[in-house]
């Protein structure tokens, strides 16, 4: 695509501070994240946190060399047991919650402060980044605790402690509407990190701290904005540096739930697991990722599983 201020929604790109020892990236999602987030109806904190790491998903994953997949999970003790966010590359993004929404709304009755609210509604867990270099090769996976207000704190202790990389996120998820108009959800996110110095580049610790102190200064308002371009942001916070934004790549929502794929899963299954499935003379299967049913009728799965 040809955005070269990151004006458009569903992005994520590459950004240079010119002559810094740093490197980043922006992500700004409307439509594909308000279609992921309004799928299941979520309450809204657990929507922001899956939304978060949807983004971290894309802001991580746009930095894969190949062809591959990264993945997002925390899983905790708490009302929501299991978030996932899946970027693959040159596809998109996608992601589901597994909650229980009477204890949820049990929590939320309790109002905790904001600080509080990731602990309170996952618990005790591990945050962790698998890299799928596809089937010729093992995964990779890091994993780190549950720790910090958000996820984006986990996500910053998983480059502290398994790639020794210095990392800043920021990332907000929220919901906008006009007068007359439905809300939607839309979020946006911003990652920086150190990359050693050299003879030439200088010290990478003096660039760091700089950089860094300008990073913090994003407010949410301003990673949400719909009128201030990815661009316009990077330029606010590096415009006494100099600041170039990479080649800006399209992020949608994507899933793998097609009718084919499908049928064989279900194919698969022992006849009386089949059986169970069954509902009004058709056997139906919910994708979790986007919350869609698919029908199949018991003599096309009979027929599927004798191939």
């Amino acid at each position: 695509m040809s955005d070269p201020l990151g004006e458009e929604d569903n992005i994520v790109a590459a950004y240079q501070v010119e002559g810094r020892t740093v490197r980043g990236r922006t992500c700004r999602l409307g439509g594909t994240l308000d279609q992921i987030l309004a799928a299941h109806a979520y309450p809204v904190p657990v929507a922001r946190l899956l939304g978060e790491a949807v983004i971290i998903a894309a802001l991580v994953g746009d930095s894969l060399k190949f062809d591959g997949r990264l993945i997002v999970q925390a899983n905790g003790s708490g009302p929501i047991s299991f978030i996932v966010a899946e970027y693959v590359t040159g596809e998109g993004v996608r992601g589901f919650a597994k909650i229980d929404r009477e204890a949820v709304e049990a929590v939320l009755a309790d109002t905790p402060p904001a600080e509080e609210m990731m602990g309170r509604l996952l618990g005790k867990g591990a945050f962790a980044m698998t890299i799928d270099y596809g089937p010729d090769k093992d995964q990779y996976q890091g994993v780190v605790g549950l720790d910090g207000p958000n996820l984006s704190a986990a996500a910053e202790t998983y480059f502290a402690q398994s790639e020794q990389t210095p990392t800043r996120l920021r990332i907000a998820v929220g919901e906008s509407w006009k007068e007359g108009e439905d809300r939607v959800w839309r979020g946006g996110g911003l990652l920086l990190q150190s990359v050693a110095g050299d003879e030439t580049r200088g010290s990478a610790e003096g660039d760091w701290d700089h950089a860094r102190a300008l990073f913090d200064t994003v407010e949410d308002s301003e990673l949400l904005d719909p009128d201030l371009s990815a661009g316009g942001l990077l330029y606010r916070l590096y415009n006494e540096d100099g600041v170039r934004l990479l080649e800006p790549k399209t992020v949608q929502r994507r899933c793998s739930c097609e009718e084919e794929r499908l049928l064989r899963i279900i194919a698969s299954f022992p006849p009386e697991d089949r059986a169970e499935m069954e509902v009004d003379g058709t056997i139906v299967m919910t994708c979790e990722y986007c919350n869609k049913d698919w029908r199949f009728l018991p003599d096309d799965v009979d027929s599927a599983a004798s191939q």
